[in-house]
């Protein structure tokens, strides 16, 4: 049996939740953090959404079992001060802190976690509704899925009953997605909690105006006293005006400044960049449920064509790293045989004429015109690879996108090709290979595998993989995948980046996490 215990941060939390007992005003007054980013939230029901504009706010009101420690994707506690898994490997019982509460008053225990985790895997749960829940589908495999069922023997003890061993379960738990939100909120507005969640952490959901800002408050019941006790999350579409804002004072945070904007505003001043790992990937995903990119010539093809390395010098800042691997250097599964496909024409014409498509062929390629941290130049990299593409006969209509439109249609198949990115949650191989890749992930309206690669030998490399406990043989499952990844080129990886997030340099406590998550709750002005 393995156990984890963490005594010393349990007994943190309920000391420090005596000492604030009858701290009720402390969401009350006191500083403001402005934070600027690129674009809006889509969802912020974290068991509903998908991409790290929604994740990076609701993981700062609703917390987990489990979580991160800042800087790292070692697991700490959270809602659970304890956990151990049986000898048979399926069986997980968690040890919930005691006398936490929700921000509407409402206890955090064990009948609490069963609600949330029944109403995500049962489709039987009322509380389910015909809603996406793309990240328990791609983490567990479905409804139910991986876990068979959930206990609560106590008001403090969680169990669940896995169908077979899993090595991520745990790094799953941590992430975002499976954050523990209010089942009375969730009762009493089904509808409305993904615009006004209710959960247990540093802040509390306070406003959201679409398209503008999202406001949170300070949670005076939370362990850790926030320092800012308002934090104001704006909406700054034109990179421009998120510079000279930056520049002038008004903002406290900006994330995804770019390149070009992270170097000029380094040079200013009272700011300090900083660099989140380079824990993503950005790549061209072909839909293989469309005639054409069901054959492996024609995938390979394109890898030969896209001069990636040329892409990755001009528009991404230096440290940026040509994806060899699909997963990020140094990650389990990063296979030193591996090596991004040769900028290589001829070939590509060649493969193209052993396919049957000799005089080439006329496609469409989708992307948003949102920023990312994997992306910062949406439009001139589509460029790049329309005019490349072009020298070998495949005439390709670019196709621009909101954010919050691009994801429903790729996630349901309503692309040819895709400019698509990643940014990993967990510190797993599972997280970039199972999630992206694997056919479970191809499921709509859910689908993270926008390729719609179905490879079953590809599926039972990851099933060995989540069920493997030692070190050494999942290295091994996940190199022999990473090479196959790169053999049947359902997709084409172009670049790993680390991500620039500027901050006032008075502001102190910032720890550029491989998530992109910003933990408020631990800066000081």
């Amino acid at each position: 049996m393995y156990r984890y215990v963490y005594i010393g941060l349990a007994l943190a939390f309920a000391s420090s939740a005596l000492a604030l007992g009858g701290c009720g005003s402390g969401s009350e007054g006191g500083p403001t953090l402005i934070v600027a980013r690129v674009k809006d939230a889509i969802n912020l029901d974290p068991a509903q959404s998908s991409d790290s504009m929604s994740h990076n706010v609701s993981q700062e009101i609703m917390k987990g079992l489990v979580q991160f420690k800042d800087g790292t994707f070692t697991i700490e506690p959270a809602i659970a001060q304890s956990w151990h898994v049986g000898s048979d490997g399926r069986t997980w019982t968690f040890v919930l802190n005691k006398g936490l509460v929700f921000s509407d008053g409402t206890p955090v225990d064990a009948d609490a976690v069963k609600f949330n985790f029944d109403r995500w895997r049962l489709i039987s749960s009322p509380y389910h509704a015909n809603y996406r829940y793309p990240y328990y589908v791609s983490m567990f495999g479905g409804f139910p899925g991986l876990i068979s069922d959930v206990r609560a023997p106590d008001k403090n003890t969680v169990v669940f009953e896995l169908t077979h061993p899993y090595a991520p379960f745990l790094s799953d738990l941590a992430m975002g997605a499976f954050a523990i939100g209010s089942p009375h909120a969730i009762r009493n507005g089904l509808g409305d909690f993904a615009s006004h969640p209710v959960g247990w952490g540093p802040y509390v959901f306070s406003e959201w105006v679409k398209g503008d800002h999202i406001t949170l408050k300070a949670n005076p019941n939370y362990p850790l006293q926030a320092a800012y006790k308002t934090v104001i999350v704006r909406d700054v579409a034109d990179p421009a005006t998120a510079l000279n804002g930056m520049k002038n004072g008004d903002y406290d945070i900006l994330t995804d400044p770019g390149p070009a904007g992270a170097a000029e505003l380094a040079k200013v001043p009272g700011l300090s960049v900083y660099y989140q790992p380079a824990n993503n990937i950005a790549y061209l995903a072909m839909n293989e449920e469309r005639d054409i990119f069901d054959n492996g010539l024609v995938r390979q093809a394109i890898a030969q064509a896209i001069d990636v390395r040329s892409i990755v010098h001009q528009f991404y800042p230096h440290g940026a790293e040509v994806a060899d691997n699909w997963v990020p250097p140094g990650m389990v599964g990063d296979n030193p045989r591996v090596k991004a496909y040769a900028y290589d024409p001829a070939k590509a014409k060649h493969l193209l004429a052993q396919a049957g498509y000799s005089n080439g062929f006329s496609t469409e390629l989708l992307y948003s015109t949102a920023p990312r941290p994997y992306m910062p130049e949406p439009q001139r990299v589509a460029e790049a690879i329309q005019t490349d593409l072009k020298a070998v006969g495949i005439t390709v209509a670019l196709r621009s996108l909101d954010w919050s439109v691009f994801l429903p249609k790729t996630s349901n198949g309503e692309h040819s090709m895709a400019i698509l990115g990643w940014t990993g949650d967990n510190g797993d191989p599972d997280n970039f290979l199972y999630t992206l890749l694997d056919q479970d992930s191809a499921k709509r309206p859910n689908a993270l595998n926008a390729a719609f690669w179905r490879d079953p030998r590809f599926h039972q490399l990851m099933i060995a993989g989540q069920t493997a406990t030692d070190p050494k043989e999942r290295s091994r499952i996940y190199e022999e995948a990473s090479q196959m990844v790169h053999d049947e080129a359902p997709v084409v990886p172009i670049v790993h980046v680390t991500v620039p997030v500027v901050v006032k340099s008075s502001i102190s406590g910032f720890v550029p996490n491989p998530d992109t998550h910003i933990a408020f709750e631990a800066l000081h002005p």
